[in-house]
C-alpha cells in the first residue's frame, strides 16, 4: 500500500480508492444535489428545502445531505438570519422563507425531486444567515 489510500483489485488490476468511479445519481435517478439547489424532501412531511452542504463531499459513500427547509410562514422572515425568497427563485407557487434555525439532515432516499437552483445572491444571503446563527 503506497500513500494513505488503500488499493483494491478490479479485474486483476490494482486501483486506488481515489480512482473509483463515482455514481452521481440518487436512488430516484436524479443527479446528486448541489449546494444552492431547491429540492422536495421528505423529513417530518414533504417540504421544499435548500441544499447547504458543500459540493466537496458529493460521492456515493455520503448518504445524507444538510438542508435548510423552506416555509410559507412569511412572518419568520423577521428572525435574524432567515431569508425571504421570491417564488421565481424557488419555483414554488408562493414566496417562502429559508429558515436557517432549522438545519436538517436528509438521507439520499428522502430527496424526492429537484426544483432548480437559487441565484448566487440568495445562496450568499443564506450563507450569511447560517454564519450568524452558528457563530462561524
Amino acid at each position: 500500500m503506497d500513500g494513505t489510500l488503500p488499493k483494491t483489485k478490479r479485474h486483476g488490476v490494482l486501483i486506488k480508492s481515489a480512482e473509483w468511479r463515482r455514481n452521481t445519481l440518487t436512488t430516484s435517478g436524479e443527479p446528486f444535489p448541489r449546494r444552492g439547489e431547491v429540492w422536495w424532501v421528505r423529513v417530518d412531511k414533504r417540504r421544499p428545502a435548500i441544499i447547504v452542504q458543500t459540493d466537496n463531499v458529493r460521492e456515493p459513500r455520503v448518504r445524507s445531505f444538510l438542508v435548510v427547509p423552506l416555509t410559507s410562514r412569511l412572518h419568520l422572515e423577521g428572525l435574524p438570519g432567515n431569508v425571504r425568497l421570491p417564488r421565481r427563485a424557488t419555483r414554488l407557487p408562493k414566496a417562502s422563507v429559508a429558515n436557517v434555525y432549522d438545519i436538517q439532515k436528509v438521507l439520499r432516499p428522502d430527496l424526492i425531486e429537484r426544483l432548480g437552483a437559487l441565484p448566487e445572491a440568495d445562496v450568499a444571503a443564506i450563507d450569511h444567515g447560517l454564519r450568524l446563527v452558528l457563530d462561524l
